[in-house]
């Protein structure tokens, strides 16, 4: 399991650097860090218990500096995180700075929720882009108000199968369509052509 951080500022990050670093290797046991001119990047392979947006807003009021953070998913190979991060960076450079002071998946989905377009749905779909079964599970879910009994009913499957589709979907893409704003944006993501 892999997954990095983005620490971004408006200015240039390098003098931030040595103090980002100390606070964040205090509870992340860092593998590698990357530093382009406005963002540092933190790769690690653990989850972290600690609220990182608590932590990015007292960052920014102790400091008096405009930081953001991004946080990913969790990736299961450096060929994925390398290929999904592209997407990300990209993502992030399109959203004003002052919006969020916090980034994860579902905020910039649910930001760009309105110009989805084929690259938003093969980020979050990753393997099951063409996995006709599960995106109709995910779609019959979807469309019986997120009931597991009427689904599973109407996609003549047991009620702990269904459970275990929707489970392997949560693992491999970090949205749970049990709740209701990842089922929005997944569902807004089905409908994209």
């Amino acid at each position: 399991m892999l997954k990095y951080i983005i620490i971004e500022s408006k200015s240039r990050i390098e003098q931030y650097e040595p103090m980002i670093v100390s606070l964040f290797s205090e509870f992340i046991d860092i593998k590698d860090i990357d530093v382009n001119d406005h963002q540092i990047w933190i790769y690690f392979n653990h989850t972290i218990d600690l609220s990182l947006k608590d932590i990015i807003i007292n960052l920014s009021q102790d400091t008096l500096v405009d930081f953001r953070l991004y946080e990913s998913h969790q990736y299961m190979s450096k060929e994925d995180l390398k290929e999904q991060s592209l997407f990300i960076k990209e993502k992030i450079a399109q959203i004003n700075f002052n919006a969020y002071n916090y980034l994860n998946d579902r905020i910039i989905m649910l930001h760009f929720v309105k110009m989805f377009d084929h690259s938003f749905k093969d980020y979050v779909f990753k393997k099951f882009s063409f996995d006709q079964m599960m995106i109709e599970t995910i779609k019959t879910f979807l469309e019986h108000g997120q009931n597991v009994g009427l689904a599973a009913k109407a996609l003549y499957v047991h009620r702990n199968t269904l459970t275990q589709r929707l489970d392997k979907f949560f693992q491999s893409t970090g949205f749970d369509v049990r709740k209701f704003m990842d089922g929005f944006i997944i569902y807004h993501l089905l409908l994209t052509k």
